[in-house]
């Protein structure tokens, strides 16, 4: 199996690290997702063994790989994911899919005319915490759903200069809140309905677009909540870059994610500290695996990919506009 990586900007140790647990699969070929990207990353990605291209189209021509994994400036991305699926290529794409609705649809078409595989780097459905609070929940750990509360939050430090305006960043909602939204839908396993979200922007003036926080609150289809908060307000000493927090709530108990006490399991019969243990295959090994074999079924499937990308951007609309936003 070929694979093919456009740009270094993203999350592109996911492919390096899946290569590793794979075998038959090779890296034949990098390049740049534009030329003002940093083109020595990009050979650094290659390593002896990938052959470097000034051009990505040209390199989808000449290596005609079976996975091109997508990770250019975020507003390259459907562009990129677009012009791989139409040479016939499985995609696995840096989140959000795309910046705009329109190019998301784009994307959609894109994929549905090539049948190809749409992954995107969504790391966190692989994490031991989350692997196991869906099926906890699955099982009926906690009964029905009903209250959700999610936190995203990360050190900003010096960001790349594209991250100072939206047409070329995105947002912080389609960029860190992307995973809240989709590790509450997944965990809980029941659907977003509505939005209703608002953005802060105090600090920071050198990124004038890049807002500092955001919340939403979401209506679920069966009748619960769920409310989020992302931030670049981490404080730069704490232990860790991100601060990932999960709690849901149903009539038969609760469940809590934090970093410091991992997952726990709290019922009439009191707290449980919930062993855990790590999903066979990594995001990348997972993908590549179904794509190689279509009875392997990917954690992060195509639809989840399309749809949460939807849910993302409609919520960022909801906070530019001041309006509930129904996520049909």
């Amino acid at each position: 199996m070929k694979i093919c990586v456009v740009g270094a900007a993203g999350h592109v140790g996911y492919v390096t690290e899946g290569l590793g647990e794979m075998e038959d699969v090779v890296l034949c070929g990098v390049a740049p997702g534009c030329p003002e990207e940093d083109e020595s990353r990009v050979r650094r990605l290659g390593g002896d063994s990938a052959t470097f291209h000034s051009d990505y189209r040209a390199m989808l021509e000449r290596e005609r790989p079976d996975i091109v994994a997508v990770a250019p400036f975020y507003y390259l991305h459907a562009e990129v994911s677009c012009a791989a699926l139409e040479a016939g290529c499985a995609v696995y794409c840096e989140k959000p899919l795309a910046l705009t609705l329109e190019d998301l649809d784009r994307v959609r078409t894109a994929q549905a005319e090539s049948s190809r595989p749409l992954g995107m780097m969504l790391a966190t459905r692989y994490a031991p915490t989350f692997h196991a609070a869906r099926k906890l929940v699955a099982a009926g750990a906690i009964g029905t759903p009903t209250v959700g509360y999610a936190q995203k939050s990360y050190k900003r430090g010096n960001r790349p200069e594209f991250y100072r305006l939206r047409k070329t960043f995105g947002g912080i909602t389609p960029w860190v809140g992307i995973h809240a939204v989709d590790w509450l839908r997944w965990v809980s396993g029941v659907e977003y309905s509505a939005v209703r979200s608002q953005h802060v922007k105090l600090h920071r003036p050198d990124y004038p677009e890049m807002e500092d926080g955001a919340t939403c609150l979401y209506e679920l289809a069966n009748g619960g909540t769920a409310v989020m908060s992302f931030d670049f307000l981490r404080p730069a000493g704490a232990s860790s870059h991100g601060d990932d927090r999960l709690r849901l709530m149903g009539e038969k108990g609760a469940l809590e994610i934090r970093e410091d006490c991992g997952l726990q399991l709290i019922t009439e019969a009191g707290t449980e500290q919930v062993s855990l243990v790590t999903p066979p295959l990594g995001p990348f090994a997972d993908f590549a695996t179904s794509v190689r074999d279509a009875s392997h079924r990917c954690v992060i499937s195509t639809e989840d990919a399309l749809r949460v990308t939807e849910i993302a951007l409609c919520s960022r609309q909801a906070a530019d506009t001041g309006l509930r936003v129904e996520l049909a």
